[in-house]
């Protein structure tokens, strides 16, 4: 099955205060390269002021990182 971000993040709660939601990452296997490709994406933006641009489909597989702002 394969959901929207948006989804995903109304599932796990949001993020917290903690969380640098416009420097997250999404990890995702490209089988024609054979590699994984990085792509930036704006959760905060996406969360916070409704951008829908940010709202990208996710993949079995793909792995998203979002790290911890800085104080």
């Amino acid at each position: 099955m394969i959901f929207g971000l948006v989804a995903v993040m109304i599932a796990v709660g949001g993020l917290n205060e903690f969380a640098a939601g416009n420097k997250a990452r999404l990890i995702r296997f490209d089988k024609e390269r054979g590699s994984q490709r990085e792509y930036a994406i704006k959760l905060g933006d996406l969360l916070r002021k409704g951008d829908s641009r940010a709202n990208v489909m996710l993949m079995p597989g793909d792995v998203i990182i979002i790290p911890e702002s800085a104080f």
